[in-house]
């Protein structure tokens, strides 16, 4: 048997937590334990019960419950029976101490189904109970269900007698609180499996104890409380006992205290229609009546006092409800019933009331709406699961401040705001406090106020415009259900020597090549950076400097290298920046963005001091830098986007990085470069380069047929269509009339094909075979010489044929030999023969042997001999 089943007998529980002793389950438990301890008795019942038993292990156990078990079914020496509060339990209580002992005496399946088997067959004997309320029904469980079992009555034994004060205690060990939510678990699943299954045994002692459980109907009302607390503890308010508590009615803002000072430095409060609403529900507060108090005699309440003062106010409010609602024209019924809603909750949530407290005040709330009150004319309240203080203060700070976001998003929108930062930042708290509700939406507490967050940033653009007002926010994450918090990288100040680290390689020079070009690549190729062009915004934002008060942790592991190879670090907290924005995009605009990212973190690189070993990416640096890329890539899921860094040559790269730019920029120069002759012969300069690069890659990128286009193997830096031939684009610009360029410009083109031998093949043979054809039709008669074809004339196909002729036959033979009956005819030939020439003589031996049979023997002797026999001589 598991230690972690042993873990949970009810001594255990009760040494963990000695509250539970108090327990009529523990009382009942300790008086049985002892009759079984107790002196063996020889009595009848155990000599004739105990006959069919033969393991003597469970014999001594059988004795020990038959010792206690025939006087506790028939009141003999038992006072605990009659002082228990709950009668009709000792059963169950039985049952729990039994199921115990099996753990405890660590019995298998097969031991148990002999235990169960026995008691079964001895129900009407010995043990059987004189009265029939105190028969108890033993069913034949398995070891599983006596585990499941035992946990749902520990659940519903023990938890539901202690008092709510004791739930903080046992939430204190999350293995005992899993224990107890379990159990709960248990019995709403049970509640619903044991519809269909009544025959399983599991199901008849469920349903058995179902129903003694509700029975107990005004507790009941009481228990639905403690199963929502229960369900809710991981989420409970763990803010000190020592926190101050408003009291009901006591002055204070009507939103978040934060939220609350941060619109009145816009004068953003009053224009709202929901703070004017809580100001109209503050004003219909008014006292309450002693006599609304005397519903809650029936119900036993720690904070009755608190609860009646605000059951008072809802029925002040609910009279003067009209006169509330109608100053209030533009908002509709269900609006004002959600603001007053709200309202209670933040009143809730600085009341010291406990969660049964405040499940009695809602159902009280909803039975007064319903009798007092037309449904057009009043307001309900809102289901109400079980909410924790914390919970309540959440869902309410989520439904003001999409309220009020409208209003914010107007004061974003100018130009000068100086509230502006402070306003991201609360919406960034904002966001984080929806990725956390959103995580602990288990029991679907917060799922209103999630579909309203959903409703009012996901079908419109205003993610994007956050993003713009709010930018370096993680905002745009906020809908990401892989991440767990709003921001994937941890984001956090330097400290003054990793700030001295970064400064101190500011005036750093490279002592090492970084790798070269040719020159006349680097004067040409510096120029196209022009502003006009696609490439240059890009480059331009992807470059942009990223802000240095603050870190991301995944770069922290590059700030060692910063001082010989400076910028390294830098380039990584763009890179963060870079790829966070690509994982917003979709699609093609993702894919292009890509490419744009690889060939500009390679180029950046080779601006670092220091980086390279023999022209490539070979230092420690770039390695750790690369794992940071990757790193970086996994935590934004990113699985469409690599980097090459094995045996990436510089040269190559910087080349393809060309390229590529040319193909992005072709048709912006092509359709809307309009130059003088200064400006164009600068242009024609970059396309005659480029030209070069053109014609030195075209057949290494491309896989093309001569009808059928081409296929492109690097995608990524160069396109095969004719369209984007340079060429194109000189003769676009009137390159030939600058004198630079009178000579003209070579037109690259594709050297050579995948299927020229192919389509040469073709063209030759196709060729013989017509000429053929045109000899066949010649007569024969006026034709001298003997026609024939290079097959038939050349000895070589003659007797190449030949020998693939015979290969034929033979391999035609072995198929027939191999797999049809004319191998077996040919094999068994040779026995065949022997066998008829050994029949033959055989048959001859017997003709002999048998030849006296032909005689005529009735008045001779017969004569058993192997040898001649002669006749007598007459």
């Amino acid at each position: 048997m598991s230690n972690k089943r042993k873990e949970f007998t009810l001594t255990e529980l009760a040494e963990k937590y000695t509250f539970f002793e108090e327990s009529d389950l523990y009382k009942f438990y300790q008086e049985v334990d002892k009759t079984y301890k107790g002196v063996e008795n020889n009595n009848f019942c155990n000599k004739v019960l105990l006959s069919g038993v033969e393991d003597p292990v469970i014999i001594t156990f059988l004795k020990s419950i038959l010792r206690g078990l025939y006087p506790l079914l028939n009141n003999e020496n038992f006072p605990i029976v009659n002082n228990i509060n709950s009668q009709d339990k000792h059963c169950i209580y039985l049952k729990y101490w039994l199921y115990d002992q099996l753990i405890i005496n660590n019995f298998h399946g097969y031991d148990i189904k002999i235990i169960f088997d026995f008691l079964e067959k001895h129900k009407n004997a010995c043990i059987k109970a004189k009265s029939p309320e105190k028969s108890c029904v033993f069913y034949n469980l398995t070891l599983e269900d006596i585990d499941d079992i035992k946990n749902l009555y520990a659940y519903s034994e023990l938890f539901y007698e202690t008092k709510i004060k004791n739930f903080r205690e046992i939430s204190k060990d999350k293995k005992y609180l899993n224990y107890f939510k379990r159990g709960f678990d248990l019995y709403r699943r049970s509640k619903i499996k044991c519809l269909s299954a009544r025959s399983k045994e599991f199901c008849k002692e469920f349903n058995d104890y179902k129903s003694i459980y509700e029975d107990y109907k005004k507790q009941s009302a009481f228990l639905s409380c403690q199963e929502h607390f229960l369900d809710t503890l991981y989420n409970e308010d763990t803010s000190s006992s020592e926190e101050a508590l408003l009291k009901v009615g006591t002055p204070k803002e009507t939103v978040d205290s934060d939220f609350y000072e941060l619109l009145k430095k816009d004068d953003l409060l009053e224009k709202s229609h929901l703070s004017k609403f809580y100001e109209s529900l503050n004003e219909g507060y008014g006292t309450h009546n002693d006599s609304s108090c005397t519903s809650l005699s029936e119900y036993s309440l720690k904070e009755k006092t608190t609860i009646c003062e605000l059951l008072g106010h809802v029925e002040n409010i609910l009279e003067k409800w009209d006169k509330i609602y109608t100053p209030h024209q533009e908002l509709s019924s269900n609006k004002a019933c959600d603001y007053m809603n709200y309202w209670f909750y933040d009143r809730l949530s600085h009341v010291d009331a406990t969660m049964c407290d405040i499940e009695i005040f809602y159902f009280l709330w909803h039975k007064y709406a319903r009798a007092k009150h037309p449904p057009k004319k009043t307001c309900y309240n809102k289901e109400y699961s079980g909410l924790s203080k914390k919970q309540l203060r959440n869902k309410k700070t989520l439904f003001d401040f999409l309220e009020y976001y409208d209003y914010i998003k107007d004061e974003l929108n100018k130009d000068k705001n100086e509230n502006q930062s402070d306003y991201c930042k609360y919406i960034k708290g904002i966001f984080q406090l929806y990725k956390d509700m959103e995580r602990k939406n288990i029991s679907h507490s917060y799922s209103e106020e999630l579909k309203l967050f959903h409703m009012k940033f996901v079908p419109n653009d205003e993610l994007h415009f956050l993003e713009e007002k709010c930018p370096d926010m993680c905002l745009e994450f906020v809908f990401n259900k892989k991440l767990k918090t709003l921001c994937p990288f941890e984001e956090k100040s330097l400290s003054e020597e990793q700030k001295e680290k970064l400064k101190a390689c500011e005036h750093l020079k490279s002592s090492s090549d970084r790798g070269h070009i040719d020159e006349k690549y680097e004067k040409v190729f510096f120029f196209y950076n022009i502003t006009n062009l696609t490439t240059y915004n890009i480059y331009k934002e992807l470059n942009e400097e990223a802000k240095t008060d603050n870190s991301y942790s995944i770069c922290e592991r590059l700030i060692p290298f910063n001082d010989i190879h400076c910028g390294i670090y830098d380039l990584c907290i763009k890179v963060v920046r870079n790829l966070k924005k690509l994982s917003r995009m979709e699609n093609k605009k993702r894919t292009d963005r890509c490419e744009f990212i690889t060939h500009w973190v390679y180029d950046e690189i080779r601006k670092i001091p220091n980086i390279f070993s023999n022209n490539s990416y070979g230092t420690d640096a770039i390695r750790e830098f690369f794992n940071a890329v990757y790193d970086i890539l996994r935590k934004l899921d990113i699985t469409n986007c690599f980097f090459n860094t094995i045996n990436i040559n510089f040269d190559e790269q910087k080349e393809k990085k060309y390229l590529h730019d040319y193909f992005k920029n072709y048709n912006k120069i092509k359709n809307e470069i309009v130059c003088n002759n200064t400006e164009c012969e600068k242009y024609c300069e970059y396309v005659t380069s480029i030209n070069e690069l053109y014609g030195k890659y075209i057949n290494r990128c491309c896989y093309c047929f001569k009808f059928h286009g081409c296929k492109e193997r690097y995608p990524d830096y160069f396109k095969c269509d004719d369209i984007y031939n340079p060429h194109n684009i000189f003769e676009k610009l009137k390159c030939n009339q600058i004198e630079k360029f009178r000579k003209g410009m070579v037109k690259v083109g594709k050297s050579n094909f995948a299927d020229d031998h192919v389509l040469w093949l073709t063209d030759k043979y196709g060729k013989e075979e017509k000429t053929l054809l045109k000899l066949e039709k010649i007569d024969s008669s006026s034709t001298p010489e003997k026609i024939c074809s290079e097959i038939t004339c050349d000895p070589f196909y003659v007797a190449a044929i030949g020998a693939f002729g015979l290969m034929g036959f033979f391999l035609l033979f072995f198929i027939l030999y191999k797999l049809t009956p004319l191998g077996s005819y040919f094999h068994n030939r040779g026995t065949r023969k022997k066998r008829n020439h050994f029949q033959k003589r055989y048959k001859t031996f017997l003709d002999d042997d048998v030849e006296f049979k032909h005689g005529n023997m009735k008045n001779r002797r017969m004569s058993l001999a192997y040898h001649q026999v002669r006749r007598p001589i007459e």
